[in-house]
C-alpha cells in the first residue's frame, strides 16, 4: 500500500500544510531535482483548497530556492533543489517543537517497526533504493545539508519497503523536527566511517529477513544518535 503523494489539507493553517505535504513528497524521494510536481491548479484539485493557497506555499518554496517556476505554455512547478532548508520544515511544526531526548526517545518504536516490517514486505527495487541512498554517503562528507539529506533519504527508503503509510507520516514527522531541532549541529560529532558502515549493517539486515538481526542492528543505528 502506497499513500499518495497528495491528500486534501484539513484545519486552518492551510498553506503551512500545503508546504508540509509539498517538503514531505520532496524530501522523502517521490519526487527529485529535476521533476515536474502538479500544477497550481491539479495540487488545488488534489489539496482540496484553493488556488491563492496553493500558489502562495509554491511562491514560498519557489523563493526558498526548492521550487523552480516558469510560465507561459510550456511553463510548469520544478523540483530545484531536493535538500529543504529547515526554516521552511518549521513552517509546518511552528508551536510543535520536542525536545532532543522525546524525539530520540519516539523516534525508537517508530523505526524499529518499519524495520521490521520493511524486513518483511521489501522488494529488491526497494533495498536497491537503500543501496542508492546509501551511495549518497560519502560523496557528501564535508556538506553537511546533503550528508542529511543522503541520511535522513535512507530512513525514507526503510518506510517506503514498509508499506505503512501511518507509520511512515510519524517517522516523517520526528525526522523533520530533528532536522530543525538539529539544524547547525557541529559536524565535528559526525563519525563519517561509522555512519556508513551501520547504513550498510542495516541493508544486509533487510535484505536477510531475519527479524532478530534487524532488531540488533537498528538498535545500534538508533543509538548512534541518541550517544551523541
Amino acid at each position: 500500500m502506497t499513500e499518495p503523494p497528495f491528500v486534501p489539507v484539513r484545519g486552518g493553517r492551510l498553506y503551512e500544510d500545503v508546504v508540509d505535504q509539498i517538503t514531505y513528497a520532496i524530501r522523502s524521494g517521490r519526487f527529485v531535482a529535476g521533476d515536474r510536481i502538479p500544477g497550481i491548479d491539479d495540487l488545488a484539485t488534489m489539496l482540496g483548497t484553493s488556488r491563492p493557497t496553493v500558489r502562495e506555499a509554491v511562491g514560498l518554496l519557489a523563493d526558498a530556492g526548492v521550487l523552480r517556476v516558469t510560465r507561459g505554455h510550456t511553463g510548469g512547478v520544478e523540483v530545484a533543489t531536493s535538500i529543504v532548508p529547515p526554516g521552511v520544515l518549521g513552517l509546518s511544526r511552528a508551536g510543535q517543537r520536542a525536545t532532543l531526548a522525546e524525539l530520540t526517545e519516539a523516534r525508537r518504536p517508530v523505526e524499529q517497526e518499519l524495520a521490521r516490517l520493511a524486513g518483511q514486505r521489501g522488494t529488491e527495487e526497494n533495498f536497491a533504493a537503500l543501496e542508492a541512498a546509501i551511495g549518497m554517503l560519502a560523496p557528501a562528507r564535508g556538506r553537511p545539508a546533503e550528508w542529511v539529506h543522503a541520511n535522513d533519504l535512507f530512513h525514507y527508503e526503510i518506510a517506503r519497503a514498509a508499506r505503512s503509510p501511518r507509520l511512515a507520516r510519524y517517522s516523517h514527522e520526528i525526522m523533520e523536527e530533528l532536522a530543525i531541532l538539529l539544524d547547525g549541529f557541529d559536524e565535528k560529532y559526525t563519525d563519517y566511517a561509522h555512519t556508513v558502515h551501520i547504513h550498510q549493517e542495516t541493508l544486509r539486515a533487510l535484505r536477510s529477513r531475519d527479524p532478530g538481526r534487524i532488531a540488533a542492528v537498528m538498535d545500534d543505528h538508533l543509538g548512534e544518535l541518541e550517544d551523541t
